[in-house]
């Protein structure tokens, strides 16, 4: 599994995530980042490897100068992302449960395949260590963004047997 943290602050989004993945009897790193920025878009995901490369690939939409960002990913991208499993046969069960957040122009967002929901938030985390990440945020208010992501994902790997280093923070 893994820990993704996103932050909103002054209209900027931040996300940072470990590299784990893991089968609940061992922990690896990949030697790639979970986060990524294509575009206005900054993402990350956590849970199955497989549907965040799906992530990885999908055309995004281009925003208009006066486009929503959550119509946008509830109108068009819900259905890119739909007709993308099906055509790769990615069926959301227990081994696909996946979350993913998602940013742009200064909203973060956090989008689940397993009902297609799209939810806005001003700070987050996801994953298995998520939780962990949580109470950082909590105790951190007051500290730059990207220092409390930092400490966010730390705690879950120190705290979470399913995280791992490196850490990836990235902002748009």
């Amino acid at each position: 599994m893994t820990c993704i943290v996103g932050i909103v602050k002054d209209d900027t989004v931040y996300i940072g995530g470990d590299r784990s993945v893991s089968d609940g009897a061992s922990v690896m790193s990949l030697s790639t980042p979970k986060i990524y920025i294509r575009d206005e878009w900054i993402y990350g995901y956590a849970g199955s490897l497989g549907i965040g490369q799906i992530m990885q690939i999908i055309d995004i939409p281009i925003l208009k100068k006066d486009d929503d960002p959550f119509m946008v990913l509830r109108m068009d991208m819900v259905n890119v992302f739909k007709s993308m499993m099906d055509n790769q046969g990615i069926s959301i069960d227990d081994d696909n449960d996946t979350d993913i957040l998602i940013g742009c122009r200064g909203r973060l967002f956090e989008f689940s395949p397993a009902d297609w929901s799209v939810a806005e938030m001003k700070e987050t985390s996801i994953g298995s260590g998520g939780n962990f990440a949580l109470g950082s945020l909590y105790t951190s208010i007051d500290k730059d963004p990207i220092d409390r992501i930092g400490l966010a994902i730390g705690a879950a790997i120190t705290y979470s047997p399913t995280c791992q280093g490196p850490i990836d923070i990235l902002s748009i």
